[in-house]
C-alpha cells in the first residue's frame, strides 16, 4: 500500500526523511508563481524569494499540482509492485488537487483512493502519519483511507493573520470587508470548518488576537486526547517566534505533547502573509473553536 500527498501537508523535514525511509511514501510540490515566475517548492530559494516578493506587495499565486506529476507518482507505486495507493490532499475547497488526483489515477491500473482531508497544513499531515501507519500494518485500501479522514478530522488549526491585505490580494475576502476591517484594525483568528475558511473571532488588536490565539490552543491542547499529543506552530519566516510559542504552550497546557515547528509552506503563505502564525492540535474533536462566521473571510 503506497500513500501520495501534496507540499500542503507542511511535513517537518525529520517526518519527511523518516516516510521516505520505508518504501510506498511520494510527496508531490505545488507550485507557486511569485511575480511572474513558476516556483516549485522543492527550490531551495523559493521560501524566501515568496518573502520578499510579500514584503514588497508582488503578485503571488498558486495552483494545483499538475494531474501529471501526480499521475508519475502513482504509475511509480504501481511498476514498483504496490496493490494500491491512497492520495491524500488538501481541502477540495481552498484548491484543485482533489480534481487533479481524480483526473491522474484514470489511467492506473491499480486502485487509487483519494481522500479530501478537508484540512491544510499539519492537519493534513497527521492525516498523512496516520495513512502511513495504517499502511504498514497491512491494513487495506479502506482502512487506510479512513484512518487518514479520522486522523483530520480530530486535527483542529487555528491561524492568527497579522494583515487582511494579502487575503484581499488572493480574493479570500473582499475588498470593502479588508478596508473595514484595516480601519477597525481587526486581526481576526481563523480555523477550517468542513473544509472552509471560517472566522473564529475578531480581536481588535494584534495584542488581543496574540492573547485570545495562545489561550485557545492551550485550552484546546490540555484537553487533546492522545497521551502525548502533536502541537504543531507553523510560521511564515518566524521560526523562533514560533518556538517561543510553541514552547510557552506546551509547559503551560501539556508538557507532555510532541512540540513540531514548521514552515508554513509557500502554498498557503501566499495567501495568510508575513507574520501569521498557525498552530494544529492533534487529538481534538471537530469544531473544537466555536465558528461564528461560517461565511468566513
Amino acid at each position: 500500500m503506497a500513500v501520495v500527498t501534496d507540499s500542503a501537508a507542511a511535513l517537518p523535514a525529520s517526518w519527511v526523511r523518516a516516510f521516505e525511509a520505508a518504501p510506498g511514501f511520494a510527496l508531490v510540490d505545488m507550485p507557486v508563481l511569485i511575480d511572474g515566475q513558476l516556483r516549485t517548492e522543492d527550490e531551495s530559494d523559493t521560501l524566501s524569494s515568496l518573502v520578499v516578493a510579500l514584503a514588497e506587495g508582488k503578485p503571488v499565486t498558486t495552483s494545483r499540482p499538475a494531474p501529471g506529476a501526480l499521475r508519475a507518482a502513482y504509475r511509480r507505486f504501481e511498476a514498483e509492485g504496490s496493490d494500491a495507493v491512497v492520495s491524500v490532499h488538501l481541502s477540495g475547497e481552498l484548491s484543485g488537487t482533489v480534481g487533479a488526483a481524480r483526473i491522474a489515477r484514470q489511467e492506473i491500473g491499480i486502485p487509487v483512493r483519494i481522500v479530501d482531508t478537508a484540512s491544510a497544513g499539519l492537519g493534513q499531515g497527521l492525516a498523512v502519519r496516520a495513512a502511513l501507519e495504517a499502511a504498514a500494518s497491512g491494513a487495506g485500501i479502506d482502512d487506510v483511507a479512513q484512518a487518514a479522514r479520522e486522523a483530520a478530522q480530530r486535527a483542529q488549526v487555528l491561524i492568527q493573520v497579522r494583515s487582511l491585505e494579502t487575503l484581499r490580494r488572493g480574493g479570500r475576502i473582499n475588498p470593502t470587508t479588508a478596508m473595514v476591517g484595516s480601519m477597525l484594525q481587526i486581526k481576526p483568528l481563523l480555523s477550517l470548518s468542513e473544509g472552509k475558511i471560517v472566522t473564529v473571532e475578531r480581536p481588535v488588536s494584534l495584542a488581543k488576537a496574540r492573547a485570545r490565539f495562545m489561550t485557545l490552543v492551550g485550552e484546546a491542547l490540555a484537553h487533546a486526547e492522545p497521551e502525548r499529543p502533536v502541537l504543531c506552530v507553523h510560521h511564515v519566516a518566524d521560526a523562533n517566534g514560533a518556538r517561543e510559542i510553541g514552547e510557552v504552550l506546551r509547559d503551560r497546557y501539556r508538557p507532555e505533547a510532541e512540540l513540531v515547528i514548521s514552515d508554513l509552506p509557500p502554498v498557503l503563505s501566499a495567501h495568510v502573509g508575513l507574520g501569521t502564525k498557525a498552530a494544529v492540535v492533534e487529538g481534538i474533536a471537530a469544531d473544537a473553536w466555536s465558528t461564528s462566521n461560517t461565511t468566513g473571510y
